[in-house]
């Protein structure tokens, strides 16, 4: 609805443009007697009456034909017979009523011809101005279908990584205390709950996000014990935050970094509401050959650009530190 009354707006609005631009001559020339005069008066009405309809009708003419597949011969048909009635009806009513002579018949079929150039021109830019918005709107559809594509497959790429890891850590338990293993086992399956639970959702509450972060962490100081030292320190701030993404830090530093008694893991996660970020940084101590693919950061870093359209910032120097940055709802 909105659409066709915006393209009524713009048709009438170039037709009253058009019925005043060609009788301009005739206005001022009836100018001095408008006050005076009602058939000064009457001949400007009609003058510009008969013009913005004839102007109308052609302009709709051409562009209801461009949105079918009518042959230009039908088009040029309809085009000619509006604009033989437009000068039969302007002459006549020019004779009858203004008294005015035959002669005035070449200033009719002039600006008869002078109204249908402009308003076909008129009328193609319309039609063009449409078919850019269409495909610009197309172009941003299929925009957002590639991000959401985009988003699963990096989505679908952090998780076997995910549960990998942890039925590694599940195995090594279940041999070393089975006591342990079973409170293991109930807390990772709290863990993978909301793993999966998260498939369909590319933001969750940080809040939503910490409660995982405290489950995985108790998990992991089962297996550490005192080596492995998790300090929080976060503002109950209401944003948004890609689902898994501490946990993926965190798992990281697990995986490239030495935890034993002699060299203990730190790490800290702290949020800052002013920058509407979170940090986690975790102390250096690299495991031999612990390079790893990279493709952990690279997929989060990929996750934020689609969802968030900024980057992590990533920093190297006594700690190993990385900023994700929150997202409003």
């Amino acid at each position: 609805m909105n659409k066709k009354f915006s393209t009524t707006q713009f048709v009438w609005g170039v037709s009253l443009f058009l019925a005043l631009f060609v009788n301009l001559p005739i206005i001022f020339l009836q100018l001095p007697r408008l006050e005076k005069s009602g058939i000064a008066q009457l001949d400007v009405l009609i003058q510009v009456l008969v013009c913005f309809f004839y102007s109308v009708f052609f302009i709709q003419i051409v562009y209801n034909h461009s949105k079918s597949s009518h042959s230009k011969t039908k088009i040029f048909f309809e085009i000619f017979i509006i604009f033989i009635v437009f000068v039969f009806v302007l002459t006549t009513l020019n004779v009858l009523i203004i008294g005015l002579s035959m002669k005035m018949f070449p200033t009719v079929l002039m600006r008869g011809i002078l109204i249908g150039l402009i308003a076909y021109f008129f009328c193609r830019f319309l039609i063009e101005t449409e078919r850019k918005n269409e495909i610009l709107l197309e172009n941003e559809h299929l925009k957002s279908e590639n991000l959401l594509v985009q988003l699963s497959s990096l989505k679908n790429q952090l998780n076997p990584h995910f549960l990998f890891n942890s039925l590694n850590t599940l195995s090594w338990l279940i041999n070393e205390d089975k006591g342990k293993s079973q409170r293991y086992l109930q807390k990772l399956s709290q863990v993978l709950r909301y793993s999966l639970s998260m498939q369909e959702h590319s933001l969750v509450p940080l809040k939503e996000e910490l409660t995982l972060i405290d489950s995985y962490i108790f998990l992991l100081q089962m297996r550490f014990g005192e080596n492995l030292k998790v300090v929080k320190n976060i503002e109950n701030i209401p944003l948004q935050i890609p689902p898994l993404s501490l946990q993926l830090l965190i798992e990281n530093a697990i995986k490239h970094n030495i935890i034993s008694t002699e060299s203990p893991l730190h790490i800290w996660i702290e949020s800052n509401e002013s920058d509407k970020t979170i940090t986690v940084r975790n102390t250096i101590n690299l495991k031999q050959n612990s390079g790893g693919t990279g493709i952990g950061l690279v997929n989060l870093n990929e996750r934020f650009k689609i969802l968030a359209n900024r980057e992590i910032e990533i920093e190297q120097n006594e700690a190993f530190i990385v900023i994700l940055p929150l997202i409003s709802y």
